[in-house]
């Protein structure tokens, strides 16, 4: 393999530490190493095209570097060979762009520290593994996970012996080079106590501020790093936190003047200043020119700088809460308003090369508003995320910045809207003032779009874009002059519904007045812009000019693929769009006789009718049963099972409608598909239509088994147990599958929370002997507190059987001191408290839903 003739060089010069001494390409065979598409024989010419003088050849060469030897994050024999050639770069002050080439070392760190993470104790001598693998002729591809952790680890070694040589790049010239230095240190130096001080002191004396904000998040990584290292210590010792060292003691004084400002008794920030007294500033940084020009001037407007503020008190927030003022909010706006009287400094440049690097840079160019500049937006954005729970001080920040933009209000506002309001659940006062700034925005809009009418601009003028695309703007005739585009608007209207916002009148007849004035598509995606966000947003609060402005739409225009849920929300609303639904339907029929096969014109059907049954229209089953009919003749001669567009239909919680006893038929006939999804549907049709459990069963009974016997349809089996649930005692004759759910060991939570429920159902009548009926029970309860302590992902299927259950019925013991302490976290059921940069949209109609059927059970209790 590859490997073997880079492993006994690196022994005989007496370690891996020895391979920095090979800067000589000549030196190391690379046809006989690898990288992600082969041979590396490539390397060689890529790594003088770094040095190159043209931009383009150079980042070409990093990009292609990135793409062979750190392949998606891994690291190959070829990656070693590379490592002292790119330190060697990386050092060499006349190299260009050694920024980024220390950028893909540490990103070759941050692979060998999971490596190390992951098989450190298992592999102590990774070297060794590698020339065991040689000697009996494996190749990679047989024990990949051990060959890319062998590699991680040696790379890690490598990087980690280079760290004495990388300090010195802390003082560069180069702010860039500079700020990657020290992320490269904070991520691959093994001892993070010892290079703290070093930080701390050049933080104190970086003149840059995107060099000093990024100083800050490499002290607080530090941090963190000693933090976890301390508490797995401590978990040893089964003993408390013990005190801070001096030198992390030093860091958070000094972060928490960053982010409250100098103190009085200062006589200076710099390196000689009282910040000093915990901890002494390291020689090279004494001597700097960058810390002999420190001066109390300079520190103060370096500490004005707002990202840096922000920067340093996510790094409290994480790291030392304890030292985190009490005013965080206050400091948290005041740096925002300062920001807010800065223009906003170029994006971030450099050549069109046509790669990976080109796209991603300017991809960050383009998510970004052009009137803020990038690294405050991400200064807010992680600086909620290390406020988590801290809601009320979140609460404010959005609020100020809703005031502080509305009615045009940026993306990366609505983001954090998104990241609060969704994924917390803040106190709904303070809910509906996020909300009453957002239907100012719809407000806003509304009036532009009517006014544009008036004047004779077609309805639709500025309504046809979307997000990300040159949208045509509307300007608010309120007192602002600030223009408001269709995306705004729309995505307005999105986080007051998704967040599930308190909705007042005023904002939902903003919606209804940009809805009624829209002019819709025909095409796919009508629902994203302002108008379909609007008549979405009145269609979720079951507003009845919802319903009237959808049943418009149907004739002729895309059909929304949630057209079913839009109509069971509008409820008693949806019946008057039973004309439209029929027109719609007759149009779908004529394309299906004119090609049957049409896979999109029956899911099109199938929505239709999915969506009159949920209007409650009492004659549904007779217009579904014979769709479903042609749909099992087709699957029978074809020999597969049911099409996609029948399973649709059958997935209705209550069946395909009461007078579905008139066609049993089908359904039975259905009890026989190959698709189990068919089979379930079908049985639960039956059974809403008041039909006996002697074809039920054994459909049932097949579907639980193969639970236990651990086939691949774990979702048919979820759906089977649920109405077994639904069935109740007359079920009984399953509890022996359904116990031996519960005493399957590959059972997962969510399956057994489901079998759990469906026991307490059919416990719960008289069926069984009592002796059995109660160990049923007791096993059933004892399986649905270990499910809800295990996984906080099924509290909510908990939650929604036990609410489907008589309301007589006792709850499990222990579980009402579970509800209360659930219902007292801040957090919605799908979210993990851990800060992200993704932009995740949770299920906050779900949470909202199970905290009312909590609240209800509690009740109960």
């Amino acid at each position: 393999m590859g490997s073997a003739s880079l492993v006994p060089r690196a022994r005989e010069a007496h370690g891996l530490v020895a391979l920095l001494a090979f800067c000589d390409m000549n030196h190391v065979d690379w046809a006989e190493l690898t990288h992600a598409y082969g041979t590396a024989e490539d390397v060689p010419g890529l790594l003088r095209d770094l040095r190159s003088d043209d931009a383009v050849t150079r980042e070409r060469a990093l990009d292609a570097l990135y793409g062979g030897v750190h392949h998606q994050g891994d690291v190959y024999d070829s990656t070693l060979a590379c490592i002292p050639h790119l330190l060697a770069l990386a050092q060499d002050p006349d190299a260009p762009d050694r920024g980024p080439v220390i950028g893909l070392l540490t990103s070759i760190g941050a692979t060998a520290h999971l490596a190390a993470e992951e098989a450190g104790a298992s592999m102590p001598d990774p070297e060794a593994a590698l020339a065991e693998a040689a000697a009996a002729g494996w190749e990679p591809d047989e024990w990949w996970e051990e060959y890319a952790c062998a590699h991680g680890l040696l790379a890690g070694r490598a990087l980690a012996a280079a760290v004495p040589s990388m300090v010195r790049l802390l003082t560069d010239a180069d702010p860039g080079v500079r700020a990657a230095a020290a992320t490269f240190l904070v991520r691959c130096a093994d001892e993070p106590e010892a290079l703290l001080p070093e930080l701390t002191g050049c933080l104190r004396a970086e003149p840059d501020p995107a060099t000093r904000q990024s100083l800050v998040e490499d002290v607080a990584d530090l941090l963190g790093r000693l933090a976890d290292r301390e508490a797995d210590r401590e978990a040893g010792r089964g003993a408390g936190a013990g005190a801070r060292t001096k030198h992390v003691q030093a860091a958070v004084d000094l972060l928490r003047r960053l982010a409250t400002g100098p103190q009085p008794d200062d006589a200076t920030t710099g390196p000689h200043s009282g910040a000093d007294r915990a901890g002494e500033l390291p020689a090279f940084a004494e001597a700097s020119d960058l810390a002999k020009a420190s001066d109390l001037a300079k520190a103060s407007a370096l500490t004005e700088d707002p990202s840096t503020v922000l920067t340093a008190l996510t790094a409290l927030a994480a790291h030392a809460p304890d030292a985190l003022p009490p005013d965080v909010a206050d400091r948290a706006i005041a740096a925002l308003d300062r920001a807010s009287g800065r223009s906003a400094p170029p994006p971030e440049s450099g050549p069109d090369s046509g790669t990976m690097l080109s796209y991603l840079r300017d991809l960050r160019t383009q998510a970004y508003p052009e009137d803020i500049e990038a690294r405050l937006v991400d200064a807010v954005h992680d600086l909620h995320g290390a406020l988590g729970s801290r809601l009320h001080d979140r609460h404010r920040l959005v609020l100020h910045d809703l005031r502080r933009t509305t009615p045009c209000v940026r993306s990366d506002v609505l983001d954090r809207v998104r990241e609060l309001y969704g994924g917390w659940r803040v106190p709904k006062q303070e809910a509906a003032e996020a909300a009453a700034l957002l239907g100012g925005v719809l407000a806003a809009y509304a009036e532009t779009m009517e006014a544009q009418t008036e004047d004779g601009t077609p309805e639709d003028a500025g309504t046809v874009a979307t997000s990300g695309s040159d949208a045509p703007v509307s300007t608010a005739t309120s007192g602002s002059d600030t223009p408001v585009s269709d995306a705004t608007a729309a995505a307005a209207a999105e986080e007051l519904r998704c967040c599930c916002l308190p909705l007042t009148d005023d904002i939902l007849d903003a919606a209804h007045r940009i809805a009624d004035a829209s002019g819709y598509r025909t095409g796919h995606g009508w629902e994203g812009d302002a108008g379909g966000e609007c008549l979405q947003l009145l269609v979720a609060a079951g507003d009845e000019r919802g319903a009237r402005l959808l049943g418009e739409l149907l004739y002729g225009r895309a059909l929304p693929e949630g057209l079913p849920g839009w109509c069971r929300d509008l409820g008693t609303h949806a019946a008057g769009m039973l004309p439209e639904l029929g027109a719609r339907l007759q149009q779908i029929a004529e394309r299906t006789r004119e090609e049957p096969g049409d896979d999109s014109a029956l899911d099109e059907a199938a929505r239709l009718l999915s969506a009159l049954r949920s209007t409650g229209f009492d004659e549904s089953a007779g217009v579904i049963a014979p769709f479903l009919d042609a749909l099992a003749e087709q699957a029978e001669k074809r020999g597969t099972g049911l099409h996609r567009a029948g399973i649709l239909l059958l997935a209705s919680p209550d069946g395909i409608g009461p007078d579905a006893a008139d066609h049993a038929a089908v359904l039975c006939r259905l009890l026989a598909d190959p698709s189990p999804y068919a089979r379930i549907g079908a049985a639960r049709a039956l059974w809403h239509a008041g039909q006996g459990t002697a074809e039920i069963l054994p459909v049932l009974t097949a579907t639980v088994e193969n639970i236990v016997e651990n086939t691949n349809d774990w979702h048919a089996g979820h759906e089977a147990l649920e109405l077994v649930a639904v069935m109740g005692p007359a079920a009984t004759p399953l509890a022996p599958a359904v116990r031996a759910c519960l005493d399957t060991p590959h059972t997962s939570t969510l399956t057994a929370a489901r079998a759990a429920l469906a026991l307490r159902a059919i416990t719960a009548g008289t069926g069984n002997a009592a002796d059995r009926t109660a160990a049923d029970r007791t096993a059933a309860d004892a399986a649905l507190l270990a499910a809800w302590q295990a996984d906080r992902s099924v509290r909510s299927v908990i939650a929604a059987g036990l609410h489907r259950e008589d309301p007589a019925a006792p709850l499990p013991p222990g579980l009402a001191a579970l509800l209360r302490e659930e219902l007292a976290d801040p957090r919605r059921l799908d979210n993990p408290g851990r800060p992200t940069r993704t932009r995740f949209r949770h299920n906050t109609a779900a949470d909202e839903r199970f905290c009312a059927r909590a609240t209800t059970l509690l009740a109960r209790a």
